[in-house]
């Protein structure tokens, strides 16, 4: 143990601080040795207390394009992240690339950040909130020209309360399923799409390939971009359902390889998934563990308060409810919730 406790004092600072202040390790907290020789202290043995400072601080590491940006904000006690896009208009008439319209400043939505957050988990938010503010994007660079007119029919922006008080307007109805036709009638990042190959796989797959013909779009990847994906049927309705499939894919691979914090690129294809499930066991293996009894109590004090604090405030009776829908009195792990079901 004492061999334990001089690694210990290496993973600490001079002043004998942990080397975040918004991050501290449990009392009794076990060190791991990894493969590589190094000893760490696995996050689920860490408390959390992150503040608006501490956020900006994890959101330096984070390595993104210059388009978009992660910002860290606070409202009374609640901090959040927001992503911040300058974007061309994308609904501006306009027979230009998207490099030459001008640019607007647009936020996305908020994703709460809670005081005990792992910092793992808010760089996973980051991630997730630019794959969503880029998403948002891609939807509405899509355009379909219909009637004489122009739609973006998979923006985020329409009237679901009365598409679901008027269904017979938007359920499937029989259109031509000349898909030749379709792709003539569709505009991405205001360029024109070809089709370039398709193949009949079984009755119920369908692969197509699509070549983009963008070539200044924001969004880089999509620049002369040739896109293959599956459907589910040969209508021109499972055809487009894929195509924006495809492309929110591209975009969302696009974020996997590029986001980095301190240089990593965690959720690239790169990454060994199986070297990730070894170092998952030697940081979560009791063998490699070993904690002590003490250490036992504390690490499931730890989880206790952090299982039982994500219990929504207000939502007893609604949780009571959903419980008896399933025949449940009470769940499992009735313990974590004292006065709340």
């Amino acid at each position: 143990m004492s061999d334990k406790n001089s690694h210990l004092n290496t993973l600490l600072s001079n002043d004998k601080k942990w080397q975040h202040s918004y991050e501290q390790p449990i009392p009794y907290a076990p060190l791991v040795q990894l493969a590589n020789n190094n000893w760490v202290v696995p996050q689920h043995f860490l408390r959390y207390k992150h503040t608006l400072e501490s956020v900006n601080e994890v959101l330096e590491s984070i390595e993104f394009s210059a388009h978009f940006r992660v910002l860290a904000a606070q409202k009374g006690d609640e901090i959040y992240l927001q992503v911040a896009v300058l974007s061309p208009d994308n609904y501006k008439k306009s027979g230009h690339q998207n490099t030459d319209k001008a640019k607007k400043l647009l936020f996305g939505r908020r994703w709460i950040v809670e005081e005990n957050l792992p910092t793992s988990e808010l760089i996973q938010t980051a991630f997730l909130a630019l794959k969503v503010a880029r998403e948002h994007e891609v939807r509405e660079l899509f355009q379909l020209k219909q009637n004489g007119a122009i739609s973006t029919p998979f923006n985020n922006h329409h009237d679901l309360p009365v598409m679901a008080q008027n269904p017979e307007l938007v359920l499937h109805t029989h259109h031509s399923d000349n898909i030749s036709d379709l792709v003539s009638r569709i505009v991405f990042a205001d360029s024109a799409v070809e089709l370039t190959g398709y193949q009949a796989i079984t009755d119920e797959q369908h692969l197509y390939t699509v070549k983009l013909h963008c070539d200044g779009a924001q969004l880089s990847e999509f620049n002369n971009k040739s896109i293959a994906f599956l459907t589910t049927g040969s209508s021109s309705n499972h055809f487009l359902h894929g195509f924006i499939t495809a492309l929110v894919n591209t975009s969302n691979d696009y974020v996997s390889e590029q986001f980095k914090y301190q240089g990593f690129a965690r959720f690239s294809k790169n990454v060994a998934v199986e070297n990730i499930g070894k170092l998952s066991i030697a940081m979560r293996s009791p063998s490699t563990v070993d904690l002590c009894s003490m250490g036992k109590q504390e690490a499931n004090q730890l989880n206790f308060e952090i299982d039982s604090g994500r219990a929504p405030q207000g939502c007893g009776q609604a949780i009571g409810g959903f419980l008896a829908a399933h025949g449940i009195e009470q769940p499992e792990n009735a313990h974590l919730y004292p006065n709340y079901l």
